[in-house]
């Protein structure tokens, strides 16, 4: 009974982390358009990669390519280059082609790339050109598996960037709709109804995955919301002194408030991946625990 009862909170409490989650993950979404944070990690990266730290050499003139170029909205850095695009531009950039007659082979672009002067890059190129055995195409791919095992790591960064903003945004959303886990862990024990409602919307949410673009997000969090608020989860603040949701009146009372909001906070920075991951665990926990329902004829032999 009380390992029903821990389950069926852990996944309640797992449905609200998820939606908190995906709250921060829309304003980080929206925060970093506006300060086009993306853009700016990529530009880096590209520097990075081909060892130009002052971006006024092979980065500026890989990001001048009109291949590249028009990734971006006008003025503004792209926030995306795809591989291809970016080994093509390399490609065209260390070794160009002045007359649109002539076909460039392999060997044109390993000598034209034996005569550049970034020594870095030109070694990196001339290995991944080697290694290709003269098959042009192997060789582009070469590029492309250079740049994505490089962009792996640029999206480390990005997220490292990030954490710091999510840990702000969770607790600016948990302040501002009063998620507290110990007052709805409390209620959550004793209120039955309430418990099996979001179960059930918990399996529910469960088998939809999680959008990947800001609009499906945001679609998502409103509707997960209208869900939730009909349900009546003590969330929110209220003005009534004796509402559970009002702020406390006592130093006990505070603490136990800063001790939920803290345990929030610190739950919904994990990330709404991670929440949708445990829910789903949790579901599947339940699931297996559950009994198989008998059978008409052995409730009839039962009751005979």
């Amino acid at each position: 009974m009380f390992g029903s009862l821990a389950l069926e909170i852990g996944i309640s409490l797992s449905l609200l982390y998820l939606l908190l989650g995906l709250m921060c993950s829309v304003l980080n979404e929206w925060m970093a358009g506006i300060l086009n944070m993306r853009a700016k990690n990529l530009w880096d990266g590209v520097r990075n990669l081909l060892y130009d730290s002052e971006g006024t050499g092979l980065a500026k003139q890989l990001y001048d390519h009109a291949l590249v170029k028009n990734l971006g909205k006008a003025g503004q850095l792209p926030s995306y280059v795809p591989s291809r695009a970016f080994a093509l531009a390399l490609f065209d950039l260390v070794a160009p082609v002045h007359d649109s007659t002539t076909t460039r082979t392999l060997q044109d672009i390993r000598n034209s790339v034996a005569n550049i002067s970034n020594e870095q890059v030109k070694t990196t190129l001339v290995v991944l050109i080697d290694d290709a055995e003269g098959d042009l195409k192997k060789a582009r791919e070469n590029v492309e598996r250079w740049y994505d095992d490089a962009m792996d790591r640029v999206s480390g960064w990005y997220k490292k960037k990030t954490q710091l903003f999510i840990l702000v945004w969770a607790l600016a959303v948990t302040l501002s709709v009063n998620a507290d886990t110990v007052l709805i862990a409390n209620t959550l024990a004793h209120d039955a109804t309430l418990r099996t409602s979001l179960v059930a919307l918990a399996e529910i949410t469960a088998k939809e995955p999680l959008p990947q673009d800001a609009k499906g997000t945001t679609e998502r969090v409103q509707q997960m919301s209208s869900d939730i608020k009909k349900l009546g989860l003590p969330i929110g603040w209220s003005l009534e002194p004796k509402d559970p949701k009002s702020l406390p009146s006592d130093v006990g009372g505070w603490a136990l408030k800063i001790i939920g909001l803290s345990l929030t906070a610190i739950a919904v920075s994990l990330g709404a991946p991670f929440w949708f991951d445990v829910l789903n665990k949790l579901i599947n926990i339940r699931s297996a625990g559950k009994k198989p329902e008998r059978s008409h004829q052995e409730k009839d032999s039962a009751s005979t």
